[in-house]
């Protein structure tokens, strides 16, 4: 499947897991990070069963509002019987949720391969998103 741009979104499929990331690099605008948090929350929502990656690899700077939108997230996604990961996080956002201990509860990958790898696959009638 062809990659689809929304807005400063970028998502695609890969093996029925949506890996949904920035389009373009460098991003630092606060407000622009947290109303695309918001609109991936509203897709969460509107579906049950996803799998799903978030690549943060564009991601320069993310605020405390920030980390509590996506800790929304993970809990939206558990409650819909879905999965969230993140992957392609920076050092300093890395760095970030070491001290916060969102490691703890954060499934955190290297990369989106990675992360994509890590999912247990189910058979021929893997979901699609």
């Amino acid at each position: 499947m062809e990659p689809t741009k929304d807005g400063i979104l970028l998502s695609q499929v890969i093996d029925g897991i949506a890996v949904i990331g920035f389009a373009r690099g460098r991003i630092r605008d606060e407000r622009e990070i947290l109303k695309t948090l918001e609109s991936l929350g509203r897709y969460i929502e509107s579906k049950t069963g996803l799998e799903l990656v978030l690549d943060l690899g564009n991601v320069e700077y993310l605020s405390s509002a920030g980390l509590g939108h996506l800790v929304g997230l993970l809990k939206k996604s558990k409650s819909k019987g879905s999965t969230l990961k993140l992957c392609s996080l920076r050092e300093p956002i890395q760095e970030l949720f070491d001290v916060m201990k969102l490691t703890q509860i954060f499934e955190i990958h290297a990369s989106v391969k990675e992360a994509t790898d890590s999912f247990q696959p189910v058979g021929p009638n893997k979901k699609n998103c």
